[in-house]
């Protein structure tokens, strides 16, 4: 995926109502996550340029609702707030594999049966800091989380959607096919746009 098609996509947003420019900006942001290779993402809604954090209040549920996806609210303040969207049967399947349920165990989290419960005690460790569990609910390896933890500042071997301390080769693969579903998202902006021009 090129910078410059990249670029072409944030100008074209731009353009976009705002409904539909917050429509098509998650559309974009979690695409792995609509495709159901990756288990959730995360985004921080801002008022700046746009007032996102007002246009998410206002349309979220009509939003996720189209996207067919849920969402989780993890951190509220008055100027932001974090959305965890997810997939249920896929954020479920990954919590439920055997070293992620192991991890997380040794985090406090007791009862993995239930995605709804799992995300609320997130919820509370994310009132402090940023846990580095949730790397696993965004479908990171769980050894590079680990690894992350132990790492102390050392190098790791490749960084694009995590920090890669193990198997680059496997991640390489993982961070093209994420590229991949995004880059369906902004030719099909961008084909929109073309259309409404």
């Amino acid at each position: 995926m090129s910078k410059a098609c990249v670029h072409d996509f944030f100008r074209a947003l731009d353009r976009f109502e705002d409904r539909d420019f917050l429509l098509y900006k998650i559309q974009y942001d979690i695409a792995p996550t609509l495709a159901e290779i990756k288990p959730s993402s995360l985004m921080t809604f801002v008022n700046h340029k746009r007032e996102m954090h007002t246009l998410w209040d206002r349309y979220k549920d009509g939003i996720c609702k189209q996207l067919q996806v849920c969402y989780y609210e993890l951190r509220r303040k008055e100027d932001r707030v974090i959305v965890l969207f997810y997939r249920d049967e896929t954020l479920a399947n990954c919590l439920s594999v055997w070293k992620n349920k192991n991890f997380l165990k040794g985090q406090g989290y007791d009862d993995l049966s239930k995605v709804e419960e799992s995300l609320c005690f997130l919820k509370k460790r994310f009132e402090e800091e940023c846990p580095h569990e949730l790397g696993i609910f965004l479908g990171y390896p769980v050894e590079d989380v680990t690894a992350f933890i132990e790492s102390n500042g050392a190098p790791c071997l490749a960084c694009k959607y995590w920090k890669v301390y193990q198997d680059v080769e496997n991640a390489l693969k993982i961070f093209e096919a994420y590229d991949e579903e995004r880059e369906k998202v902004i030719h099909a902006v961008l084909s929109l746009q073309r259309k409404s021009a």
